[in-house]
């Protein structure tokens, strides 16, 4: 059986977790041994990334690699065409997440709790979600949403962050056309659907222990 590492509120083990689940395997998920950043942890993967694979004695840390090893080692229900040149797009599609638009999210973390709130970096904020959001609308158009591929895997927690934060900090960005109906597709798949339903709760928890903590 596969083995992840990972904590209940990573966007990027939730990533992994869409994957999975779209190939339909079987997994044990499991804490990382004494917590992020541990000498123990560390001992079983030295980046210390989350998440972590273990497939038998193979570890491999990082959420986009171990899609891409799942889809070889395991190419049932696949995630990416035969087509270099479409291979290569959906990579890009993939790492516009993780290097743009993730990122991007990450600027409005701190802002949850009202001590941390400043009104001036919430404006910036805005505006630079507001500007990868339209560069994401742009780079959707050339694709037809079909069947579930690489680069969706990343962008629906990252979504679901963006609009309960948002609502928290009474403020809104600007969701292009293309990007609100991939939004609306991506729900509706079945692993991301199931994904969304588990993982709900852990972004309450982790916002009733940033809003407790200010208390």
């Amino acid at each position: 059986m596969l083995t992840i590492y990972a904590i209940p509120h990573s966007l990027y083990c939730a990533k992994l977790r869409i994957a999975l689940r779209h190939k339909q395997l079987v997994w044990q998920e499991e804490l990382p041994p004494d917590g992020v950043g541990s000498d123990k942890y560390r001992s079983i993967i030295p980046s210390g990334n989350l998440p972590t694979l273990k497939d038998g004695e193979f570890i491999l840390g990082d959420s986009e690699a171990i899609i891409e090893y799942l889809e070889e080692a395991y190419p049932t229900n696949p995630l990416m065409p035969e087509n270099p040149r479409q291979r290569a797009k959906y990579r890009e599609m993939s790492r516009f997440h993780d290097t743009r638009l993730e990122p991007a999210l990450r600027l409005f973390f701190p802002l949850v709790d009202p001590a941390t709130r400043d009104q001036d970096i919430i404006g910036a904020a805005i505006i630079a979600m507001n500007a990868r959001l339209q560069q994401l609308d742009t780079m959707l158009s050339g694709f037809d949403h079909e069947r579930l591929r690489l680069f969706d895997c990343g962008y629906p927690i990252t979504f679901v962050w963006l609009r309960v934060i948002t609502d928290r900090l009474g403020t809104a960005v600007q969701w292009p056309e293309n990007v609100v109906a991939y939004d609306t597709w991506l729900k509706s798949t079945p692993a991301i659907a199931e994904e969304i339903a588990s993982y709900m709760p852990h972004v309450e928890d982790w916002l009733a222990i940033k809003l407790g903590a200010s208390q």
